[in-house]
């Protein structure tokens, strides 16, 4: 069995950043992930049966069969083990082994002695947790068949989580783009600069759930909200050079990595029609995320595309 450690607590972050993706944790029960367990359990032949997710402090069933508890502490996961391993991990009894022995799961209820687990291995190479048997007896190792039913059954798994992934992106995107036409309807009748920027950075905000928008204008006076919708002066200067050059209304998007309070996603659109002479500009800044999706990058730059218009028109007046 090769086991490959986890390389640093910034790989764990992003691996808990994959899982977040998916948003499958504490949701109810569904068929296809039952029957898997159901599958593994009786080809298998062990009495209990686990999809599990390893989370931060817990580990969390989405699926059990044989077994009432729903997660444990991440402390005592045997799986928070299986997930550094790229194969089938095995403990034949749990008594035995110095990891597992005093293990609250082994010395009381449910009594674990025999643990195997497939890591579930995103396709692009996260391991999120395991499909896993249990028994309360020993066994004595895990056939070759064996180990290949449960590694089949696993990519299942992970398959059933991209399937469900992708639907609820779906539905997700065509819930934005609603919001979006009824955000561009509204600031196309915005009849002030300052509704213009009051609409575009309650918009932007919205749509690409940041931690902080900024919209200032060189003409009309300056806007600037943050996310808890208070008002603060304009920044001076902004160093466009060192942020990057512009064209009009399109998207920058930069990483930021000077410091830990600097670590995240930063995105800017100038606002107007001349790029040579942009009436303001709007920001938007995202902490410890590394970067916007290409749906909130179309969203925002459609956006700015119409506040430009809209600002040009007003400035014109």
């Amino acid at each position: 069995m090769t086991v490959v450690a986890l390389a640093s607590p910034s790989s764990e972050t992003a691996r808990l950043g994959k899982l977040a993706e998916y948003q499958i944790l504490d949701t109810p029960p569904e068929k296809e992930f039952d029957e898997i367990t159901q599958i593994a359990a009786k080809l298998i032949g062990a009495p209990i049966s686990l999809v599990s997710l390893v989370d931060r402090d817990r580990h969390w069933f989405k699926a059990r069969y044989g077994l009432n508890a729903i997660e444990t502490p991440r402390e005592y996961a045997f799986c928070a083990h299986a997930i550094k391993s790229d194969n089938v991990y095995v403990v034949d009894d749990a008594t035995k082994n110095p990891l597992f022995s005093e293990n609250p799961l082994v010395t009381g209820a449910p009594d674990i002695r025999f643990y195997a687990g497939a890591p579930l291995i995103t396709p692009d190479n996260f391991r999120l947790g395991t499909l896993c048997v249990i028994d309360t007896q020993p066994h004595d190792g895990l056939s070759a068949d064996a180990e290949t039913i449960l590694t089949l059954l696993a990519r299942m798994v992970v398959n059933a989580m991209e399937s469900r992934r992708l639907a609820m992106r779906a539905q997700h995107q065509a819930r934005m783009m609603t919001q979006l036409a009824e955000n561009i309807v509204a600031l196309s009748q915005a009849s002030t600069l300052a509704d213009v920027g009051r609409m575009l950075a309650d918009s932007a905000r919205a749509l690409a759930v940041a931690d902080a928008t900024c919209v200032h204008f060189s003409k009309g006076g300056d806007f600037v909200a943050t996310r808890d919708g208070k008002k603060s002066p304009a920044p001076a200067e902004i160093p466009w050079q060192a942020r990057g050059l512009f064209t009009a209304a399109t998207a920058k998007d930069v990483t930021q990595n000077q410091g830990a309070a600097e670590k995240g996603s930063w995105m800017g659109f100038l606002i107007g029609l001349d790029k040579t002479k942009p009436i303001g500009h709007l920001q938007l800044w995202r902490q410890y995320t590394t970067t916007f999706t290409d749906l909130e990058k179309a969203m925002l730059t459609d956006l700015a595309r119409v506040a430009s218009a809209v600002a040009e028109r007003l400035v014109r007046k």
